[in-house]
Formats: structure tokens, sequence, C-alpha cells
């Protein structure tokens, strides 16, 4: 499933403002990768195998001039489907079984991005809130970077 825009309608502000709309989902995760600063801090480690609470969070952005006579740019309950799948297989395995790079919240946040850009319309965002610890990482490609 994609996420298509709808076709713009007659309803439009006609200036430059703009929305960002974001559609979020929450999954346990499992990094599977040690902490070597918590380790030489004598902070808890996090037990092998167990699981962080991590929010995917993605960002569209879109004009007044996109909205349609509905008053919307894009389908969220698509990009809800979407980031719902993803969380799924997100949370299925170790990162480290996933992934064949080392999956810090960094490069799976941009890893993330190049995923979903090509399937969600104008993202303007991939974020990843680690719930346990409180990090949040957002990638956020430079301006007329392609995915």
């Amino acid at each position: 499933m994609e996420c298509e825009p709808m076709m713009a309608g007659s309803e439009s502000g006609g200036g430059t403002a703009g929305f960002v709309v974001q559609v979020e989902r929450r999954f346990t995760a499992v990094q599977g990768l040690p902490s070597p600063v918590r380790a030489r801090r004598g902070l808890p480690l996090i037990a092998p195998g167990a699981g962080i609470d991590v929010i995917l969070r993605i960002g569209v952005a879109f004009t007044e001039e996109q909205l349609t006579g509905r008053g919307w740019f894009f389908d969220t309950d698509a990009a809800a489907e979407i980031v719902e799948r993803y969380c799924a297989d997100l949370g299925a395995r170790p990162w480290t079984e996933l992934f064949v790079f080392r999956p810090t919240f960094e490069l799976v946040a941009r890893h993330l991005y190049r995923q979903l850009a090509d399937r969600i319309p104008q993202l303007t965002f991939v974020e990843l809130r680690d719930e346990t610890f409180g990090v949040t990482t957002r990638y956020t490609p430079a301006a007329g970077a392609r995915p």
C-alpha cells in the first residue's frame, strides 16, 4: 500500500502557509547493541534480549494550496497503516539481525526515511523516540536531496 496525495481542490487558502502532519506508532525494540558509555559510567545495562519502548514518528509537509476540497492533503489512515507495518518489522527481531549495518538510531532513522520517502509523498522527517531513555533521533534530509 502506498499513501497517495489527494488531488488539489478549490478550497485552497491562496497563501504560502503550510502544515506538517505527524503520524506515529509505538513498538518495543531490541536494538542488540552494547552501550560502552553506560558500562563505563556504571549505569544499568539493558539485559540481553530486553526491549525498549520506541515511537516511530513521520512528518509530512504541505502547503495550503495542496489542500483538497475535503480539507486534507493525503490519507493519514493509509500512512498510519504503513508506519504500523514498519513498526511490526522493527519489533519482530533484534535490530542487529534486521540490518546489515550497525543499527544505531541515527542510521535506522535514515534507512527508514529512504524506504518511506517512495511510499509517502512529501515526507519531511522520520523520528525514533526512545521512550525508555528519553532520547529522540530525527532524520531530515538536506534541502533538495533525493532519498
